[in-house]
C-alpha cells in the first residue's frame, strides 16, 4: 500500500467527518431557531385575532347580517309664547270652533273652508298642547326660544332687535318675531354674543350674522315698559 495514498484517504475521511459534524450543529441550531419563529408568529396572530377557532366537528353557523341602524336628528324644541300670544290662540280656537258648529252649507267653498277651518284647529291644539308659554329662559345670554335676540348683519350698518318665539306671536312693541324653525332662527340657535353664524335665504344666497345680545323676553317687557300683560 502506497503510504501517500493511504494518507490522503484518511485525510480526506477526516474532513469529511468534521464537515459532518458542523453541518449537523449547523441544521440543528436552523431547526431551534425555526421553531422559535413559528412559536412567535402564533403568539402575535393569536393575539390579533387573526386565527380561526378549532374545528369542533359541527357545521359552522354565522349570525344572520343586520342592516345598519338609521341615525335620525331630531329636534325637541317647544314653541314658547307670551302669555298674549297664549291667549290670542285660544280665542282663535274657540272661534273657529264656533263657526264649525254653526256651519251646515254643503257647497264647495263652505266644504274647503270647513277643511281649512278644521287644518288650523289641529294646528293650534299642537301648537297649545307642546307650548311653553311666559316661561323666560336662563339669563345666559345663549340664543334659544323665548330670548329676545339683537343681531347684525354683515351688510347692513344697523342692529336687528327681534323675539325668538312662535310664529304664532303678535308682535308688541313693535318686536319682530322669528320663529326657531325659520333658517334665521336655526343659524343661530346656541349662539352666544359675539358669534357669527351664516345661513341661506330662499334664492340660495348665503347671510352672515353677528349676535349681538341676547335677554330673556320678560326682562325685556320690563325695561320697554311695563309687564307682559
Amino acid at each position: 500500500m502506497n503510504p501517500d495514498t493511504e494518507t490522503a484517504s484518511e485525510a480526506v475521511t477526516r474532513d469529511e467527518q468534521a464537515e459532518l459534524i458542523r453541518l449537523r450543529a449547523e441544521n440543528a441550531l436552523l431547526r431551534t431557531e425555526k421553531d422559535i419563529l413559528l412559536k412567535a408568529a402564533t403568539w402575535f396572530a393569536t393575539d390579533a385575532g387573526a386565527l380561526l377557532p378549532p374545528r369542533t366537528g359541527r357545521p359552522e353557523t354565522r349570525e344572520p347580517e343586520r342592516p345598519p341602524k338609521e341615525i335620525t336628528m331630531t329636534t325637541s324644541v317647544r314653541p314658547w309664547l307670551t302669555p298674549h300670544a297664549h291667549r290670542s290662540l285660544v280665542q282663535e280656537r274657540a272661534g273657529l270652533v264656533g263657526a264649525e258648529n254653526a256651519c251646515g252649507s254643503d257647497d264647495p267653498d263652505s266644504l274647503v273652508q270647513k277643511r281649512h277651518r278644521q287644518a288650523r284647529i289641529r294646528q293650534i291644539d299642537d301648537i297649545l298642547r307642546e307650548a311653553v308659554v311666559g316661561e323666560d329662559p336662563p339669563d345666559d345670554g345663549i340664543a334659544e326660544p323665548g330670548m329676545v335676540l339683537t343681531v347684525r348683519y354683515d351688510d347692513a350698518s344697523t342692529a336687528e332687535t327681534f323675539l325668538l318665539g312662535s310664529r304664532d306671536e303678535t308682535r308688541q312693541d313693535d318686536l319682530e318675531v322669528y320663529s326657531p324653525d325659520s333658517p334665521l332662527g336655526r343659524a343661530l340657535a346656541g349662539a352666544k354674543p359675539g358669534e357669527h353664524r351664516t345661513y341661506q335665504v330662499p334664492n340660495g344666497a348665503t347671510v352672515r350674522v353677528t349676535l349681538i345680545d341676547a335677554e330673556p323676553y320678560g326682562r325685556f317687557r320690563r325695561l320697554v315698559g311695563g309687564a307682559e300683560c
